[in-house]
């Protein structure tokens, strides 16, 4: 597995975001309480929080109010239960039994925010369930940890292999997120990710295909690459556009698809602005080039009409 640029880790990840929708961490959003009308304590404990030095786009609430109670901080909740296993414990087993949504939502929040290793072991618990919401949120619990655990990867991997319906096996694909692994640990990802990017499902081919060129570039994945963007589908060309554009995988026949798009007038503005974006980072000889400006300007036409 190779290592990536920022730039074309930031370009691949908006992309997969784009067609994840959030992948398993979406489905508890709905339960995550607003921030307004907090009471004067909390915002005193909200300014202290900042002057600690709190990240001030963090994607977890601010306040907790778990089901009705005075609303706590939400990172002291977290501190504390990172250090006091006691705590730790009540919070899975009040999980456990919690049967208000926005309380179980605030509680997924904050184990998410703790992760650790008896996390973890709830988390596969949870997803090894065969109560749909139960193995949600284990699942959603599982996105806070890499692929380099054996575990969480392992369990990705087998509820992919029990196939079922495209959405959720897109999502789970969209959790796949790379990891610097030994090859012999990465191979049963490519293998079932180059599986995914032939699936008939569009949306799951997308997602497959933008996974596989971040885990691997071999003639097998420039091949796929090469395939998907000629795809029909909308989502799979941008997906493969953006996989040349965020792996190593440098080819003439990339290359020359990505020219063709670019220059060719009945292609999308979407298509064409993506395939000249990535073939910057393409040796370009004089007439190549010269279609390169062209669809540059063009691009830059299309993009000062939609503005």
């Amino acid at each position: 597995m190779n290592f990536k640029h920022a730039l074309s880790i930031a370009v691949v990840s908006a992309v997969a975001g784009a067609f994840a929708g959030g992948a398993y961490v979406a489905h508890r959003a709905p339960a995550v309480p607003t921030r307004d009308a907090k009471p004067p304590a909390a915002e005193t404990d909200a300014n202290a929080h900042r002057a600690n030095g709190a990240q001030p786009h963090s994607p977890y609430p601010d306040y907790l109010s778990l089901g009705g109670d005075a609303p706590v901080s939400f990172e002291s909740l977290r501190q504390r239960a990172s250090r006091d296993p006691a705590f730790l414990q009540s919070l899975l087993q009040r999980f456990r039994n919690e049967t208000d949504p926005a309380a179980r939502g605030e509680l997924l929040s904050l184990l998410n925010a703790v992760s650790g290793e008896e996390v973890l072991r709830f988390a596969l618990s949870l997803s090894a369930s065969t109560r749909a919401q139960d193995e949600r949120d284990g699942l959603a619990l599982l996105s806070a940890y890499s692929m380099d655990r054996a575990e969480v990867r392992q369990t990705l991997l087998a509820k992919l292999e029990q196939g079922g319906d495209p959405q959720r096996r897109t999502e789970l694909v969209a959790m796949l997120t790379p990891a610097t692994l030994p090859s012999e640990d990465a191979a049963p990802v490519v293998a079932q990710l180059a599986a995914l990017a032939r699936d008939p499902d569009p949306a799951l081919r997308a997602q497959a295909v933008l996974q596989l060129a971040q885990w691997d570039d071999s003639e097998q994945t420039e091949d796929l690459l090469h395939r998907a963007i000629l795809d029909p589908s909308a989502p799979v060309r941008a997906s493969a556009i953006a996989g040349v554009q965020g792996s190593r995988l440098r080819s003439d026949r990339l290359k020359e698809a990505l020219l063709d798009i670019a220059a060719d007038p009945a292609s999308s503005a979407a298509d064409r602005g993506a395939a000249t974006f990535a073939l910057q980072d393409f040796r370009l000889n004089r007439a190549e080039y010269g279609i390169w400006r062209r669809a540059q300007a063009q691009a830059d036409a299309d993009s000062g009409e939609g503005g």
